[in-house]
């Protein structure tokens, strides 16, 4: 009686790890809606925004879904971590600049894999790295400007240089990898988008108990806030309670 018990409290135990494991690969695409008073209906910009990829592969069904929806892919750090083979790397940010332009500011994991390997694949395939700087982004007749920090673990956060070309009339996105930035950026300009991982929405939490914040989407005052649980895993390959995400944002005319 207590072998059959103990069978069945271990077969429990293994359903339940299966279980986080399979919401640790799944491929959620969240879409938001951002209405913003510059713009008029008919203007829209539609913002692919990754983070936290890690050892995850970016599969074939997520890119072929958002094929012809996406106006710039924006990655939000950990693109990578260290033990992840560089042709991993390499294939996945292939498949990301399929979408279209791509931007990518480094996470607080990136440089374990050495960053001129990191910056060599980057290059190699056209990905405007956001250290500290800002890309104006042209698209008929509007624009919008693409702002981006270092990686903060790293030191070498240099805000106020990360928007010096931005012009009060500019529609703003600012990707960091941490969210703690976000109050930065506010204190210096207007960001009309704000976008950030690095949390993992705890990773694996107990109803509402995580060691971080679930991820959010949060609209304010003509702007929005995302802070993605991110698409993949770090430590250990399961989730719960905070699903894997990846989010397709657009911006689009009030009036």
């Amino acid at each position: 009686m207590i072998g059959w018990t103990l069978g069945c409290v271990l077969f429990i135990i293994l359903l339940f790890f299966l279980y986080m494991l399979f919401l640790a690969f799944q491929t959620n695409v969240h879409t938001h809606s951002l209405l913003i008073d510059e713009w008029t209906e008919e203007k829209q910009f539609h913002v692919f925004f990754i983070a936290d990829i890690h050892r995850r592969k970016v599969s074939e069904k997520l890119i072929q879904r958002l094929l012809g929806k996406v106006d710039v892919v924006i990655i939000g750090g950990d693109l990578t971590e260290k033990g992840v083979p560089l042709n991993r790397t390499n294939d996945n940010i292939k498949q990301l600049t399929r979408l279209g332009s791509t931007c990518y500011v480094f996470g607080n994991n990136d440089r374990e894999v050495g960053e001129q390997n990191l910056r060599n694949i980057l290059y190699s395939n056209g990905v405007h790295i956001l250290e500290n700087s800002s890309l104006h982004f042209e698209k008929s007749n509007f624009s919008v400007r693409i702002v981006g920090i270092n990686d903060g673990f790293a030191g070498n956060v240099k805000i106020i240089e990360a928007f010096k070309e931005v012009k009060e009339t500019d529609v703003l996105i600012f990707t960091t990898h941490a969210p703690t930035y976000f109050n930065h950026a506010k204190k210096i300009s207007k960001p009309h988008l704000l976008l950030a991982g690095h949390l993992h929405g705890g990773q694996i939490r107990l109803g509402p108990f995580g060691i971080y914040e679930k991820g959010s989407y949060r609209e304010k005052e003509n702007s929005a806030e995302l802070i993605s649980n991110g698409y993949g895993t770090t430590a250990v390959p399961l989730r719960l309670g905070a699903k894997s995400e990846c989010h397709l944002i657009t911006i689009r005319g009030r009036h």
